[in-house]
This record gives structure tokens, C-alpha cells and sequence, in this order.
């Protein structure tokens, strides 16, 4: 398990943060026009945004931990804490409950978890998709295979830490 104290533990987090206050952010957008945009609002969720990300990622990050999620998984664990993340930021300002805008709140919290999915969907698209997969046992002597590797560190892997 990586701690705070590795490199490839700051990596992941800032990343994961940075994509988490785009998520949130971007909702408060909107159809408005540059001169009606709450640039305060925007800039407000996507900073709380970023540091809920960050203190979430104390209690582990995957991907710099070596452990492989299965997709569903991953993608269920990221909507949901971007989902919450963005719910948290709806709140900053209010002092009641009943001064939070449920509906807005709610809205930008579902589209920020839209994105974080969509994110995620495109972020495991295979490199080449017009590349058929091959199975190695029924490839005959003219199929060359495609083989297709991922780095180590886009996989929040060490390269150092790798032995043979």
C-alpha cells in the first residue's frame, strides 16, 4: 500500500482531484453566457471539489495501491464519490438545510457523476478500435496479434518497483 509520503501516491491524488473539481465545476456553467457565469460559484465547488477529493483519497487510491478493480467496480466507486463530493460543494453558503437549492444541488451533483463516468469510459477505450481482438488459439499463421501493453505509470505502477 503507497502512503502520502510516495510520489506515485501524490500523483494519483492531484489527478483524481483535478478531474473531480472539473466534474463538479463544470455544471455550474451551464447555457449562460460568459458575462452571467457565477465564476465565484464555479470557482468555490471545484476548490471544495478538489480538497474532498483529496481527503477521500486517505482512505486508499486504487490505482497506487497496485490493486486492480474490476471496471464495474472502479466505475461504481468513482460516480459514487463524485456524486457526493458535488453534493458537498452544492452546500457551501448555506447555513440551513432548507437554504440549500435541492434542485440545483441535485442536478449538478448528477451531472458531475455523468462525467466522472464518461471520463472513466473514455479514459479505458482501447488505443486502436478498428483492431479486432484475436485469440491466441485460434489465430492461424497469417494472423499477426495485436498486442497492446499499458505503461506502468499510466497505471499508477512504479516503473522502479518492477521486478522480472
Amino acid at each position: 500500500m503507497k502512503t502520502i509520503t510516495s510520489v506515485t501516491w501524490w500523483e494519483a491524488a492531484v489527478l483524481r482531484a483535478v478531474y473531480t473539481a472539473l466534474a463538479i465545476a463544470l455544471p455550474y456553467l451551464g447555457g449562460a453566457l460568459l458575462t452571467s457565469v457565477p465564476w465565484l460559484t464555479i470557482a468555490s465547488a471545484g476548490a471544495l471539489g478538489f480538497v474532498a477529493s483529496l481527503l477521500t483519497s486517505l482512505a486508499g487510491i486504487p490505482e497506487a495501491d497496485g490493486v486492480d478493480l474490476p471496471w464495474w467496480l472502479a466505475a461504481v466507486e468513482r460516480v459514487v464519490k463524485t456524486f457526493a463530493q458535488a453534493l458537498a460543494a452544492g452546500f457551501l453558503g448555506a447555513t440551513l438545510l432548507t437554504d440549500v437549492a435541492w434542485s440545483t444541488v441535485l442536478q449538478a451533483a448528477a451531472i458531475a457523476a455523468l462525467t466522472s463516468l464518461v471520463r472513466l469510459i473514455l479514459a479505458t477505450l482501447p488505443q486502436d478500435p478498428t483492431a479486432p481482438p484475436i485469440d491466441a488459439g485460434t489465430a492461424d499463421g497469417d494472423t499477426v496479434p495485436v498486442v497492446t501493453t499499458v505503461p506502468a505509470a499510466a497505471k499508477g505502477i512504479d516503473p522502479s518497483e518492477l521486478t522480472d
